[in-house]
């Protein structure tokens, strides 16, 4: 038989095996693809529904705690009050809250007060049949970590929060516990399905294993148990599995048609443009030895100058090459081009040989220069280059102890491979790499110096990947970071090898952030000097971290700083929180200010902030007169000259430009005459004992003349108790920022949070 008729033959059968495969063999694989991306649409969306019962629950607690932790409350337990009643256990509360009741129980378990209120029409509740319940409502809350949810025979299926009564600080001795309870009933769930968008109904089943059920061809459900006597059924329809189906019914045809034309069409092709002449070539090439260089070797079948002989001299030009071009990129694929040091690629390749031996031991130490952030931020991307080109030198083969190798696996990231687990013999050779990154490095015309921070983990001791290894070693260099750098740690030597595991992996989830919306913006008011209208907010950043839930700014800030990713988010929040407060205050007709933070890392980009300013504000049509830049007093020591020169940046440009913190730093009045700031906000530690101590008292007064004086605007943070609220306003100057009239909120609870101060004002 023939080339040509071979050739033909075999694209006919490959192309009906193919058509015959994909019917065989791919089809149930992409319709159980479907079911999978069904199954986990279905998975997501009932975390969802765990998260929302989740956040409720976190919400009650959160509020219970906020009343119970209070001075008034406690208070109120010891007078029993009516006044107290009167100014806060009105149905406003409850209605602003989305509380349904409350019950307020003395320590030997009596019930003083309890009120609650029917969210749907209002109607006040009727608690004595519930009341009943209050000594084993407790006891559960306890076991629960001070949440319960419970089957009420009037209501329904109740959450309920328990707290101690305490003072505003936490001080005791307790007075009595708070009971706030939600209804799970069809309102609530009414809410939920509406928020989540999601079908989900009350059931009387139990919940079972949990498992994804086929309903029918088009419907899934899962059960999710809420508590002991409440489930929900979640149903959702099939779409990956109905799509996929109806797709590739209609694919099979469509290939069965291109198939026949396709054969045709190829065949014609090949046999007009190749066949005919490819066989002369085919005896040329039947020789020729792959396996051998030396033998690859093709003579050209005639002298005529045509394409095929072209294509001769091509092989034989590529043949003639191979080695070297195998040669050149075997070393892109294992060695760092910048520093000529092998690398990741290497390392994988490397470590196996050395696990060849069942007696092999060894150690990996992975080290992060301290510093270099630095030396890039000051002398430039090549003068960065210039340090790792020169570690890469000082510490080539012939510094290293023998069987030791240094690998560049990326940044400033180095992993070296020593063949002891020793640790004393351990100990030296990193004293002399860390020795040896310590020298001054000569940059031009500029000479700097770095440390190394070193992780050690050892094989197998530690463990027998390399993946693992280097997980351990990374775990262990940050812990030396942590304690202070230019230090090394051994991986086995680390107590608390979860906190430092989770702080890294803090690290690397903080990268992505940004790009999967994980923050975002809660507002917290700024009240006129009387504390009764709203002048400002302040925009604080929060993280909303996939996993681990909401992640306090006093953890992740510092992480932020270290990775050098702060100045991003710090953009982040100037960009949102402009667009944020332009948006609120068109809607509602009002021109609130934003008082808006920017870091150390900003600072040192003073003519990209002003650039992104700018750029915002003309974007957003925000009036530059409302924007105010605040500014961390301990941040202005260092640069004072450029720090003037961005503050007068901004005061071109009307834009305001206030003073945090003021009084925990090391300015003087001086220093701050020398700032020319528009608001000096005083910092809350100002506030703690005042009215109560007269020297706190007295040096408060003092801030507050001096400063007037200066015709400098305040702003008092930390302000908690009505004391202190009463205090500051006497001084008919400074503006009012704390607890006492908002936690930070998100914007869209703002107009209700002003709605009912202004409404207690009346």
């Amino acid at each position: 038989m023939t080339l040509k008729m071979k050739t033909a033959g075999l694209i006919g059968i490959t192309m009906a095996a193919f058509i015959i495969l994909i019917f065989l063999f791919m089809r149930p694989v992409i319709l159980n693809d479907a079911k999978l991306m069904d199954g986990e649409s279905l998975e997501t969306d009932r975390e969802r529904v765990e998260s929302y019962i989740e956040s409720e629950k976190m919400d009650l607690q959160r509020f219970n705690r906020d009343w119970a932790v209070w001075d008034d409350s406690y208070t109120f337990m010891q007078n029993r009050s009516e006044a107290y009643i009167r100014s806060n256990l009105i149905q406003e509360t409850f209605e602003n809250s989305a509380i349904n009741l409350m019950v307020f129980i003395n320590t030997k378990g009596e019930v003083i007060y309890a009120n609650g209120y029917d969210l749907t029409d209002g109607s006040e509740l009727d608690l004595a049949s519930s009341l009943q319940q209050v000594p084993e409502i407790i006891e559960e809350a306890e076991n629960g970590n001070g949440l319960v949810i419970i089957e009420d025979s009037s209501f329904g299926s109740v959450m309920v929060a328990v707290d101690e009564i305490l003072g505003s600080e936490g001080q005791g001795p307790s007075t009595g516990r708070l009971a706030s309870g939600i209804f799970l009933d069809e309102s609530f769930f009414n809410t939920m399905r509406n928020t989540l968008a999601l079908d989900v109904q009350v059931v009387n089943k139990e919940a079972g294993d949990l498992k994804i059920q086929e309903l029918d061809e088009k419907t899934l459900s899962s059960l999710i148990a809420v508590s002991d006597g409440l489930t929900l059924e979640l149903k959702k329809d099939r779409k990956y599995y109905q799509q996929k189906s109806s797709s590739m019914n209609g694919l099979f045809l469509a290939l069965a048609i291109a198939t026949v034309i396709l054969v045709v069409l190829v065949y014609y092709l090949i046999d007009m443009l190749v066949l005919s002449r490819i066989s002369h070539l085919s005896v040329q090439l039947k020789d020729v030895d792959f396996d051998k260089a030396q033998s690859l070797e093709v003579e050209n079948s005639r002298n005529a100058e045509d394409e095929i002989t072209d294509l001769e001299n091509s092989i034989q030009n590529m043949l003639t090459s191979l080695e070297k071009a195998h040669a050149d990129v075997s070393k892109l694929a294992f060695f760092d081009q910048l520093t000529g040091l092998p690398n990741r690629f290497s390392l994988y390749k490397d470590f196996l040989k050395r696990i060849e031996t069942e007696q092999a031991s060894f150690s990996v130490l992975f080290f992060d220069l301290d510093g270099f952030k630095r030396i890039n931020d000051l002398y430039g991307h090549n003068s960065g280059d210039e340090v790792l080109k020169q570690i890469g030198r000082r510490l080539s083969g012939k510094s290293l102890r023998k069987g030791s190798r240094l690998y560049r696996i990326g940044g400033d990231e180095f992993v070296l491979i020593s063949d002891t687990a020793d640790r004393a013999k351990l100990t030296d050779e990193i004293a002399e790499v860390m020795a040896a990154v310590h020298k001054v490095f000569k940059l031009g015309k500029v000479t700097t110096s770095i440390s190394a921070s070193i992780g050690v983990s050892l094989y197998p001791s530690n463990a027998r990947t390399l993946d693992d290894l280097l997980q351990y070693a990374d775990v262990a260099m940050y812990a030396a970071k942590k304690n202070g750098k230019n230090h090394f740690v051994f991986y086995e030597d680390i107590t608390d090898k979860h906190l430092y595991k989770y702080l890294l992996n803090l690290k690397n989830d903080l990268a992505d952030a940004i790009a999967n919306n994980e923050f975002f913006l809660e507002y917290q008011p700024i009240m006129d000097n009387k504390g009764e209208r709203i002048q400002a907010v302040e925009a604080l950043i929060r993280w909303n971290h996939p996993k681990e839930g909401l992640i306090a700014p006093l953890r992740f800030i510092p992480l932020a700083e270290e990775t050098g990713m702060m100045k991003d988010i710090g953009d982040w929040v100037i960009r949102n929180a402009v667009k944020d407060l332009q948006k609120w205050n068109q809607e509602n007709g009002q021109s609130l200010s934003l008082a808006i933070n920017v870091s150390k890392a900003q600072l040192r980009f003073k003519k990209e902030l002003i650039e992104l300013i700018d750029e915002v504000l003309e974007e957003q049509e925000f009036p530059a007169h409302q924007l105010q830049i605040e500014i961390t007093e301990s941040d202005t020591a260092a640069e004072h000259e450029e720090i003037v020169d961005f503050i007068n940046e901004l005061k071109r440009r009307n834009i305001q430009v206030a003073l945090d913190d003021f009084g925990v730093g090391t300015s003087s009045l001086y220093h701050l005459l020398e700032l020319d700031v528009d608001i000096v906000k005083i910092d809350r530690s100002f506030l703690r004992q005042v009215p109560a101590s007269e020297k706190d008292t007295a040096l408060l007064k003092g801030i507050y003349s001096t400063l007037y004086d200066l015709n400098i605007q305040l702003v008092t943070e930390g302000i908690e108790t009505e004391e202190q609220r009463d205090f500051v306003s006497a001084k008919n100057g400074s503006y009012l920022q704390g607890f006492y009239f908002s936690k930070p909120v998100l914007l869209e609870e703002l107009k209700k949070m002003q709605e009912a101060w202004e409404k207690t004002l009346l």
